[in-house]
């Protein structure tokens, strides 16, 4: 196994930091999902001298999950109310604690993502109600940054409100258990970008809220549970703690990698050795000494001591003669 590069690893860790940064902006930057259904609920002097806007809708069910929201809202929209999607096991509206409100020159837009198919926001508007004397005129309008399959309007006529008209007029009218009358406006399907607007206009001889005119009953904004306060900041004001901890996450895999690596890890062998090493060696075949012819036996004879042509003495048992290579004879 051949050790990967360092800089390689460099690289590796360098594309991780970069999609850690990148993410959050992506998620939020994509475009926004189409909805199924989506119902605001406009309550004007609820429990303030403003409308209360409520947005319920459903992610279409085409759509994988978790599903990334984007909404245009007006530029005086200051706060957001309560962010959250329901718990479809539990019937509750759970926080999305992460989301972006950002301001732009046509207005405040509104991003976040929910990992189950129906949300709900809320916010106060104050520039959507008008108030002369004991006339009250509201002028609503709104433009979808998707698709909405099912589009429907709902108002909640003040307490003692009278001589209340509206354009488009009402699909229903139905009164609650609060005692409160509802105006229902079903619009149909809705195209990204395609605005539908809301006159309307009634009088009161009061400023009183409607809140206080209940006499104890508590009107959540959801049919689940009461509206949900989450944190004014958001994503960006989370975004140092978020990327803190992708850095520690990083550093911790970089070690953690680096660590297994080494397993593996082979030291190369200097060139000069890993080709002495590929290059065929010669076989080496051990040197057998001829072994000496056995001396024939020596018949059982006088020998002449000396050499018969050179006069040299022979040695005891030499058969020629060392000097002149005469054959010894016998004596």
């Amino acid at each position: 196994m051949r050790a990967k590069p360092q800089s390689v690893l460099i690289r590796w860790l360098f594309c991780l930091l970069f999609l850690t940064l990148l993410l959050p902006g992506v998620v939020l930057a994509q475009s926004s999902a189409p909805l199924a259904d989506l119902n605001i609920a406009l309550w004007p002097e609820y429990d303030r001298p403003e409308v209360l806007v409520i947005f319920r809708g459903r992610v279409a069910d085409n759509t994988p999950l978790p599903a990334a929201l984007t909404f245009k809202l007006p530029a005086t929209t200051e706060t957001l109310h309560a962010i959250a999607y329901v718990d479809e096991g539990q019937g509750t509206l759970l926080n999305i604690e992460e989301y972006d409100f950002t301001e732009g020159a046509d207005g405040r837009t509104l991003s976040f993502t929910t990992p189950n198919r129906q949300f709900q926001f809320e916010y106060y508007a104050s520039d959507v109600l008008s108030i002369n004397g004991n006339v009250r005129d509201l002028s609503f309008s709104f433009a979808p940054s998707a698709d909405i399959a099912n589009f429907t309007l709902e108002l909640q006529q003040p307490s003692t409100a009278q001589a209340f008209t509206s354009d488009p007029p009402p699909s229903d009218t139905q009164v609650r258990q609060d005692g409160l009358v509802y105006a229902f406006y079903e619009l149909g399907s809705l195209s990204a970008g395609e605005v539908r607007s809301l006159q309307v206009s009634y009088t009161r001889s009061t400023d009183e809220l409607s809140v206080n005119t209940l006499g104890g009953v508590s009107i959540p904004t959801s049919a689940e549970q009461a509206p949900v306060e989450v944190g004014r900041g958001g994503l960006k004001d989370s975004l140092g703690p978020i990327l803190i901890a992708a850095g520690v996450l990083l550093f911790t895999g970089a070690i953690f990698y680096w660590f297994w690596g080494q397993r593996g890890v082979v030291i190369p062998e200097p060139a000069s050795r890993r080709q002495a090493e590929r290059q065929p060696r010669p076989s080496r075949t051990k040197k057998v000494r001829p072994s000496r012819s056995p001396r024939p036996p020596v018949a059982d004879e006088t020998l002449a001591p000396y050499c018969h042509r050179c006069g040299t003495k022979l040695r005891g048992d030499a058969r020629f003669c060392h000097a002149c290579g005469a054959e010894r004879r016998t004596g």
